[in-house]
């Protein structure tokens, strides 16, 4: 018999804000799910670590995924809520072999992507992204989204991203607080283009700590105060990518995607 059951793999935050994205996904999952049971875990150690400390534990993906072979689940999908397929997804679809392959682990497990999956999910993310870009921006204003970055290779998914904006809106970046393009090549791109006022939102799941603090916090390294010391006005909408329902359409598709998978086995 089939038991099967669905983790919503986040990153993690302790931040209040952050936590509508969680709660707003979770909501989507179990309305298009609502016989399976779904499961929270978050991949970020230090963020796990934070939280037991202040007595709110949350589970681990291993740990997670323990749990339900402990109530007998046969069949799991692990659906990765990061936004491009970096170390953590990989260690992901690392730890779905393995449970695969121990002999008391599950029949199946199957990993949906994250938000940006391959070349076609570049092209379907950014239109999705500009749409939102242009709710309330002004003719001449230009739209900063603030991702996170990474060292790993797929870095090349920021910058991917960055030129299918350019490409559609020339007004419309996307820059990243551990990569390229940061913030010094976006500042000298606004004052050759003469941008007096910019939109800033956070290209990030959800609008936790880096986006009150390194995007519009007062600190004189955060974007907004970058941004502002160069005479350029900012307006910032803290909404996280899980807030908005045409990117939660496209998690929910890779989710739909790794339980059709899951079922023909």
């Amino acid at each position: 018999m089939i038991r099967a059951a669905i983790v919503l793999a986040a990153f993690g935050s302790r931040h209040k804000n952050a936590m509508a994205s969680l709660a707003h996904i979770m909501e989507r999952v179990q309305a298009a799910y609502p016989d399976l049971p779904v499961r929270v875990a978050y991949t970020s150690k230090t963020i796990r670590g934070h939280m037991k400390r202040a007595g709110e534990a949350v589970d681990s993906v291993p740990t997670a995924l323990d749990r339900l072979l402990d109530e007998g689940v046969t069949h799991v999908a692990v659906q990765s809520l990061h936004l491009i397929p970096g170390t953590e997804f990989h260690e992901l679809l690392g730890l779905a072999n393995e449970l695969m392959l121990r002999e008391d682990g599950f029949r199946r497990v199957e990993v949906g992507f994250p938000l940006v999956a391959g070349e076609a999910g570049i092209e379907e993310v950014a239109d999705a992204v500009l749409s939102i870009a242009e709710q309330g921006k002004g003719e001449n204003d230009a739209v900063l989204f603030m991702g996170h970055g990474t060292k790993h290779d797929g870095n090349v998914y920021y910058e991917a991203l960055h030129r299918a904006f350019q490409e559609r809106d020339p007004s419309v970046h996307l820059g990243a607080m551990e990569a390229e393009p940061g913030i010094d090549d976006i500042l000298e791109r606004f004052k050759r283009d003469g941008v007096r006022k910019a939109h800033l939102l956070p290209f990030l799941f959800g609008a936790g700590w880096h986006a009150a603090r390194d995007m519009v916090g007062d600190g004189e390294n955060s974007w907004k105060t970058r941004l502002e010391r160069a005479g350029i006005e900012c307006e910032a909408v803290l909404r996280g990518a899980g807030e908005y329902d045409i990117l939660v359409d496209i998690w929910l598709g890779h989710l739909h995607d790794a339980m059709k998978r899951m079922s023909r086995c």
